[in-house]
Order: structure tokens, then sequence, then C-alpha cells
């Protein structure tokens, strides 16, 4: 033994003392925080960031084992509810905000659009659409040029919405962070278009006689806040094209409402959330009041509702555009009808007249991060209002998608019943018996633009509409 080395003298790349190197420690708090990711019940089941629910664990199966479809949706459901994931992306996006900022980002890929196994809906081939936000089909067969339809002109010497002074385009995507609000992709789609003005045109024709039917076509807030030249200039279809192509299909008792120019001169007003793809209260009300100019009626001022406000709110175009800090976030503003008016929630999707649901406040007190669902307490499958001090058994259907959600309440001031489905997830009378079990005398199909412009959302009104 050479005299230097004693024998307690460690020798190069043995441990000392028997103490964990920092590989070791490495290694272990990998193996915990391995152990710690695969506890079930510390994953989540819902993203309040991005209001959905999280992939779940899917149930063994031999086939899904044997195509190898099984492991990889674990995979998919591992990355998914990772504990903390809402925390993780907002330290991630924290990262990417120190690489500076910018004026106008542009988030996200549109995905190439999923051509249709058989066109059968459209009477002629349909030019190619660029996909709408939020993760709706779009889809339609080879292009062939038609002339844009004439929309009415935007006045400059009015304009109120967002003015873009510089352009720092960064990617091609599907959100638009101009400033402190964003914005949605949208598109105009001749092939859905055609689909959607058919089923209105259906229900209409099983109706005529029995219902008056509506048509309220939501336009994302893209089309009314920013200039036509500069959402063509990155790739936005305008929907105020798709809305008069539609309207001018639709059959002459139908009440169309021309809900872009029914905003256009109100853009400068909180119409529209700067974090969030749904129109305000304030702009549902405007489209409610030229509705009822078209029906005959006097609308009823705002002036006449109690305002409840609930903020922060922060909404899906928040975590979409990688929750910039440059984003304002939102209030909800939500107006009480007057009057003894009373709201019910169905459930369990078995309406009937002696039983509507449970009462619930008419304005929900909302606790979480979801600030909009103080409308109907969120999206259900069914909603009933009901005005005491109207008893002459008048009553209309509202046949909506979330954007639906505040336009009820102004209805309650012209009929004793207002009943709002949800066609996403109402199934139990198709619209012809419900109108007859319920005495109907108006039906108003209030949808967005993307779900009216989709292959999914039709499918959902052809089954509604039967």
């Amino acid at each position: 033994m050479d005299e230097r080395q004693g024998p307690n003298t460690r020798r190069s790349g043995a441990p000392r003392g028997g103490k964990a190197g920092p590989g070791v420690i490495f290694f272990l708090v990998l193996a915990l925080m391995t152990v710690f990711a695969w506890c079930l019940p510390l994953r989540p089941t819902v993203s309040e960031g991005e209001k959905r629910e999280l992939e779940k664990f899917p149930a063994f199966s031999l086939s899904a084992l044997a195509d190898g479809s099984y492991f990889s949706r674990i995979g998919l459901w591992f990355s998914d509810t990772f504990p903390a994931r809402d925390r993780w992306i907002g330290a991630d996006q924290a990262v990417k905000r120190l690489y500076g900022t910018r004026d106008v980002v542009i988030y996200g890929t549109v995905d190439a659009p999923e051509e249709p196994a058989e066109p059968t809906a459209a009477p002629t081939p349909a030019p190619t659409a660029v996909p709408v936000t939020g993760g709706e089909p779009d889809a339609e067969p080879d292009p062939t040029p038609e002339p844009e339809p004439e929309v009415t002109p935007e006045p400059e010497d009015e304009w109120g919405g967002k003015v873009i002074e510089e352009e720092d385009l960064v990617t091609v995507g599907a959100v638009i962070q101009i400033g402190d609000s964003a914005f949605s992709f949208t598109t105009f789609s001749r092939y859905f278009s055609d689909m959607y003005a058919a089923n209105i045109n259906r229900a209409a024709e099983l109706l005529r006689g029995k219902a008056r039917v509506s048509s309220v076509f939501i336009l994302h807030g893209t089309t009314l806040m920013l200039p036509r030249d500069y959402r063509e200039s990155i790739g936005c279809k305008p929907e105020e094209d798709a809305l008069e192509y539609i309207n001018d299909q639709l059959a002459d008792d139908i009440l169309a409402v021309d809900t872009y120019n029914s905003l256009l001169p109100h853009n400068g007003e909180y119409i529209y959330f700067r974090t969030d793809h749904h129109w305000t209260a304030l702009g549902a009300w405007y489209v409610y009041a030229e509705w009822a100019r078209m029906a005959g009626l006097e609308p009823v001022g705002l002036d006449q509702y109690k305002e409840v406000a609930f903020e922060p709110f922060l909404g899906t175009l928040f975590y979409k555009a990688n929750q910039s800090r440059a984003l304002l976030a939102d209030t909800v503003y939500a107006y009480e009808p007057p009057g003894d008016v009373h709201l019910f929630l169905e459930l369990n999707g078995r309406d009937s007249r002696e039983n509507l649901g449970y009462e619930q406040p008419l304005i929900t007190e909302v606790r979480g991060s979801d600030k909009y669902a103080c409308f109907l307490s969120g999206d259900l499958p069914m909603a009933t209002f009901v005005n005491n001090d109207i008893t002459d058994g008048s009553a209309c259907v509202i046949i909506k998608n979330s954007n639906g959600n505040p336009f009820g309440y102004y209805f309650t001031q012209h009929y004793q019943y207002v009943y709002v489905l949800d066609y996403r997830k109402y199934t139990h009378r198709k619209l012809t018996d419900f109108v007859d079990y319920y005495d109907v005398d108006d039906v108003i199909f209030c949808l967005s633009s993307g779900q009216a412009q989709s292959q999914g959302g039709n499918d959902l009104l052809k089954r509604i509409i039967r």
C-alpha cells in the first residue's frame, strides 16, 4: 500500500464514507417523481385553464392491446393528466415571455381540413376553407371559384374596433393576440353554410303553421372588432359573407337576423370578451333587440334589468394564447330580468310540464374561474324561464350552444315560458314533438358560426330537427 494512502483514504470513483453522491440523489428524486406522477388520486381530471375534461385512463380490451392503441392511449392519459399540469404550462409560458414582447402574435397552427366522405348536402361544390378555431371540423369538396357576396362596407369614420398600427406576424395559427385582446381565426365554408341553411329550412317546413322559425347566426369577435382588410391579410375568412350567404338561402317566412350590422355600430363597446370566444351579454342584447323589432315587438332596455358583475374572467383564448400577461382580464356582466321570473334547470334529460327541474337563482354566483357559467349555471340540456307576470301561455324555445346562454334572459319579457335547449346535450324529444308538447310559438336557432359551419354541429342539428 502506498504510504501516502491511509486505510480511510477514498480512492477515485469510490463513494466517501457510504454517502450517496449527486447522481444517486438525482435518480432517487427522479424515481420519487415517477411514483408521484403515477398516483391516480393526485392526477387532475379537468383543466380549469383549458375549460375541458382531461383524457381518461383507457379501458382494457384485447383488440386495443393487439393493435397497440391501448399503450398509446395510456401515454396520452399520462401526459394529459400530469399532476399540477396547469402550473407547469404556466411556468413554461413564463419562460417563453422572456423572449420579448410583440404587439401582434398568432399562436398555434391551423389543421388541414378533412374531406367529407359523401358531400351530398351541398347542391354545388364548395371552395376549401380555413378551419375555425375551437377544434370544430371544417371539410369541403374540391373548390370551384365563385364570386364573393357583397357585404355592407364598414364605415371608416365611425370605426370603433381595433386599430392595428404594427404588423409583427409570428406564425400561422389559431389564436390572434393584438395588444390586450385575443381573437379566433374565422372561416367561410359554403359547403357547411349550405348544410346549415338546409337544416333551418327543414325546421321551418316541418313547423309551418305551428311555430315561427328564426335564425341567429352568432359571429366571432374577430369579425366585428378587426378591419376586414386586416383579417383577410392574415388568412381569416369573412364571416359576414357567410352570414349574408346563409340568410339569402333561408325561406321568406324565417326571421333571419342580420347579426353583423346589428353589432357593427357598437364595436367600440364591450360586446365581446378580450380573452374568450363568446360575446358578452351586451352584445347578445343588441342582437335580441334587432330580433324583437323584426318580430314586431318592443325591445326591453337593459336599464330595466339588474346588472351583476363577476371578475376577473380569463377565458379560453387566454389559455390558447399561452396565458399572455399582455391580455387584459375580462369582467362578465349579467342582467337579471325584471318581474316575477323564475329559472328551472333540467338535468336528467326527461323533461315534462309537470316537472321542469329544480329552481335555480336567475344569475348563478360563480366561485370558480369560469365566470361565464353565471348564465344558466353553464351548459345544461334544458333550462326553463317562467314569467308569472305573463299569463297568456305564450312560449318560445331557443336552440343554442354556449354562445346562446345569455340570450334567453331577454325573451322572458315577451313570453310566459322560455325554453332553452343545448342541442349538443338535449335528446329527449325531437323538435316537432317539443313544439307540440309545450305549445311553442317561436323557435329561435342561436348558434355560433363555428358550430353552424361544422360537420358535427350540423349533424346535431339534424338529430334534433329530424
